[in-house]
Parts: C-alpha cells; structure tokens; sequence
C-alpha cells in the first residue's frame, strides 16, 4: 500500500492507495492558518494519521502532492499558505522509515488523469486544477513536459489583466486571480452577504436560484468569459488534444461547466479554429491529487 498527501492551498486530504491505483480510505482536514502556523497544523494531522494507518497496513511509500515548487525534498514557494520553505520530507522522515517523494499538487493530478483518467486516450495534454489558485500539468507525445530549471508550467501566473488584480506571486492581473475558484467563490460571498465559512455544497445551492439575477449572472459571465481567454492562451502555445478541468470546479458544473463549453465551442478564440481541443472534466475528481502523488 502508498499513502497519498494531497496538500491544497487550503486543504489537505490523505489516502491509503492500493496497487489499482484505487482509495481504500480518505482522511481529510481544512487548514485555517498560514505560515509556521499552518506547517505546524500540516505536520501534526499529517505524523497522526500515518500513524494511525500503519496500525493496520503495511506502507512502502509517502507522496505527497503540495502547491509550490519541490526542491530537493523541501518546498518551496507555497504562496497561498504564505510559506516559504516547509521540510516536509525530513519531519516525516524523522517519525518514520518510509520513503517520502515530493510533488506539485496539480502536476500529482494530472498525472491520475493521464494514467486514470480523462486524458488516458490522449497524447498531447494539458491538465488545470481550478481551486484556491490555478496549477497545471502538460502532456507532450504521451509524456509529462518537465522543465530542467523549475517544474514551470506556473499557468495560473500567466497574466491575462495588465490592469487586474494584485496576485500573492507579486504580479498583476494573473490568469488565477480571476479564474481560480476560491477568488469566484470569494466574490459571490461578498456580492450576496453570505457568510465566509458558507460551504461549496451551500453556495451551489444558493446560485441555483439566483445565478440568473443581473449582479450574480455578470459575475458567473465574466468569470466564463476570463476562463475562455486563458483556455485560448493555453491551446495557442502547446495545441493540446484534450484539457481537462479539476480541482474545486468540478462543483459547479451546471452553473459553470455547461455555459463555459458553450461559448468555448462557439466562440473558438484559439489560432487553429478548425482544430480545437476536447474539454473534458475530471473523472477523479479531488481524488485525482492524492492518487497522482503516489505514481
């Protein structure tokens, strides 16, 4: 059996993997801090529930999926939980004598789709996670593109809005300031007075019967419309077969995914109009991290 450690930017969720690739059993826990706090709140639910699996499984190996960039076993730049370096590696190491291998997080789920998933059948790919920021994970020739200097494919950080919004990385008018699903889901709070600990299940169900007010339904239009640009930027550059959307996205499917392939498939913005990509939705869903980071 592997342990899977998929550690969002706001999340982190574990799994015991067996051989198939499938979660026998998931254990999962909102992070509320940031900084050494949240390493500190990430370590200790991390040593416990290990702990608690090797009670009655036998584990050869730890993966561990993390926004940010991997380093020699330390990572590296976790903008949205504001760290800078976290030894993950080495404090696990210390409780347990099991291999560890470090990961990007969307690059962990996209390589479960590829293997698992959505884009199984396709060579050239291009794998988003849409959640508390915006990670990807390229395909090229039916293998992951991987860079020699950094891990790249920083596709949330491409800038779409000169004049946007100022994003964590630094920059301005970055691809998920505008598009990832947390600043979406931020905006509707604000923009209908709900509470800020208001549920992804809650909210879906509240937009259901007021997306079609003109506040509401500019939000959702323009979010479709920032999602359309970027998916074109995207396709222009690495004329992928197939992009498969993940992360928290997957929720709001009827409220974003249909509309968005609508105008994806009548609006064709990419260069090569006549050859535009399949968009297809994860089958792994929020699993695919965990399943990824084992492989």
């Amino acid at each position: 059996m592997k342990i899977g450690i998929d550690m969002g930017g706001s999340h982190v969720a574990i799994g015991i993997v067996n051989e198939n690739g499938k979660i026998i059993e998931k254990f999962e826990k909102d992070i509320k801090t940031v900084g050494d706090q949240a390493k500190a709140e990430i370590s200790t639910y991390i040593i416990e529930i290990i702990s608690k699996i090797k009670e009655n499984h036998n584990i050869e190996k730890i993966g561990i999926g993390s926004p940010g960039t991997p380093r020699d076993g330390v990572l590296t730049n976790l903008i949205n939980l504001k760290i800078k370096e976290f030894d993950i590696s080495s404090i696990l190491m210390e409780h347990f004598d099991i291999p560890v291998l470090l990961k990007n997080d969307a690059k962990c789920a996209g390589l479960a789709e590829k293997t698992y998933g959505a884009l199984k059948e396709y060579q050239d790919a291009v794998f988003l996670c849409l959640g508390t920021g915006i990670g990807a994970s390229v395909f090229m020739n039916g293998k992951e593109l991987k860079p020699i200097q950094n891990p790249g494919m920083e596709i949330g950080h491409m800038v779409i809005d000169k004049n946007g919004i100022k994003c964590n990385c630094g920059k301005t008018g970055c691809f998920e300031t505008l598009c990832s699903v947390k600043r979406l889901k931020d905006k509707l709070i604000d923009e209908m007075n709900l509470s800020k600990e208001v549920s992804s299940k809650d909210l879906l169900e509240i937009l259901k019967w007021r997306a079609k007010e003109e506040n509401i339904k500019k939000i959702l239009e323009e979010y479709i419309d920032n999602l359309n640009i970027g998916l074109s930027n995207i396709i222009d550059i690495f004329a992928p077969q197939a992009i498969c959307l993940g992360g928290g996205f997957v929720y709001f499917e009827e409220i974003l995914y249909k509309p968005f392939l609508e105008k994806y498939y009548n609006g064709r913005k990419s260069f090569y109009k006549d050859r535009i990509p399949d968009i297809e939705l994860t089958l792994l869903g929020n699993d695919a991290g965990i399943i990824g980071a084992t492989i």
